[in-house]
């Protein structure tokens, strides 16, 4: 009895996805290529958009959005509060300047493109967004507490929650209804309730059950990650998007999972293990190469988009960089943190799609650039992390930071040999 393509048994799909992640972790590695292209390319190759093994539902999409609940749980979580407060002017300017600049840049491209003003800005809600699809890789090297990577990370809430705003605004005004023209106004007052609510409560509700001795890491474990989906839920439900409720769960439990580093590294591993390969995997799923031969158009688009995203981010990166005077290196580091396309741009895209103001042509266009900066965003993180491994200072001529995430008060410490051991072989 043969195997009829594509294989629709859950148990199969999860069996055959579980096997692919293990694979790819066991051979890309020995390339010394990141661990998530070759997850991002095998999940392409099995797709539907390829060899057609797997759909991708309901196993690969659901453990993908799971996967990027994740990823943006574990970006709350790790970033240290109190550096994100030092630098917390550079993270909300840097949020304003890679939504804004990269929102104008996309709108006038759009409209020389013979765009309608709706479409150039649903646009713009697309491109003008990021997602943190390194962050691991960033996490694995340990360069958490370079100012530059907390400064992108902290401005990713600002940007994701403004491109949703926007492309909340253009879908009620563009729609016609007087009554629903200022709809938009009502998921910002629900998470601005949500948020008042949360950051009180839940660290409240975290270190009185992480402190009791009647209860079992695993059950602690499940605490965490009821928060994380609730939260992520509940912003989905007022109108915006999971992955920032999962921040808003990572920011709220930062500091009681600061002080039970068991429970910490148990999350962390979990993560790594089972959600976050399954969303690079989803990510490459979603890749038709019949887009490669397809329209002529879809090029001219994907190219127009290309160089909007790489300008914005890089422009904006610049401004910060040279008046924060970071490096050339924490500059690529930032690019390659801030230039991935996925989450909101997908969200935005298929929501534009489902309203018809983005055809086949738009889409197949949205979706290689998914895929080129998916892939140039980690490989620019790599390049600059082995530069950082192979100095023999950690700190550069204007800021100090320490490996382990923490900064450092000594422009003079070098890094340890085991460190850089460390680094090396977590990029390899």
């Amino acid at each position: 009895m043969g195997t009829h393509l594509p294989i629709h048994d859950p148990i199969l799909q999860f069996t055959l996805l579980t096997t692919l992640a293990l694979l790819v972790q066991l051979t890309v590695k020995r390339l010394h290529l990141p661990g998530l292209i070759g997850l991002i390319l095998g999940g392409m190759l099995i797709g539907p958009g390829v060899f057609g093994v797997l759909p991708r539902e309901p196993v690969a999409e659901l453990l993908g959005q799971v996967g990027l609940v994740y990823i943006m749980f574990l970006a709350g979580v790790e970033v240290d509060l109190e550096v994100l407060k030092k630098h917390k002017i550079e993270a909300s300017t840097f949020g304003l300047l890679s939504f804004g600049i990269t929102a104008v840049l996309t709108v006038c491209t759009a409209l020389l493109m013979q765009f309608s003003w709706g479409g150039a800005f649903l646009l713009a809600a697309a491109f003008s967004s990021h997602t943190l699809v390194a962050y691991p890789m960033v996490q694995n090297m340990r360069l958490l507490g370079c100012p530059p990577v907390v400064t992108a990370v902290g401005g990713t809430l600002l940007t994701d929650t403004l491109a949703l705003v926007m492309l909340a605004i253009v879908i009620q005004t563009v729609g016609g209804d007087q009554e629903a023209a200022w709809g938009w106004l009502k998921p910002l007052v629900f998470l601005a309730i949500l948020v008042m609510v949360a950051l009180p409560t839940v660290p409240r509700l975290a270190r009185r059950l992480f402190a009791s001795t009647k209860r079992s890491r695993a059950e602690k474990a499940l605490f965490v990650l009821v928060v994380v989906l609730l939260l992520a839920s509940l912003t989905e439900l007022i109108g915006t998007e999971a992955i920032l409720g999962a921040f808003l769960a990572g920011l709220c439990l930062n500091r009681p999972l600061t002080y039970h580093k068991e429970l910490h590294e148990h999350l962390g591993f979990v993560g790594q293990m089972i959600f976050i390969p399954f969303f690079f995997v989803d990510t490459g799923m979603r890749i038709d190469l019949n887009v490669f031969a397809g329209d002529a158009w879809v090029w001219w688009l994907f190219a127009a988009a290309i160089a909007v995203v790489f300008i914005g981010k890089g422009l904006a990166v610049w401004i910060i960089g040279w008046f924060y005077k970071y490096s050339r290196l924490e500059c690529l580091l930032m690019i390659g943190l801030t230039t991935p396309q996925a989450a909101a741009t997908l969200a935005v895209t298929v929501t534009a799609s489902e309203l018809g103001a983005f055809d086949n042509v738009v889409v197949d266009a949205v979706i290689l650039v998914i895929l080129l900066t998916c892939l140039s965003g980690p490989l620019l993180c790599g390049y600059a992390g082995r530069k950082f491994a192979e100095r023999q200072d950690t700190a550069s001529t204007d800021h100090d930071w320490a490996p382990d995430g923490k900064e450092s008060s000594n422009s003079g410490n070098e890094t340890s040999q085991a460190d850089k051991q460390k680094m090396k072989k977590d990029l390899d």
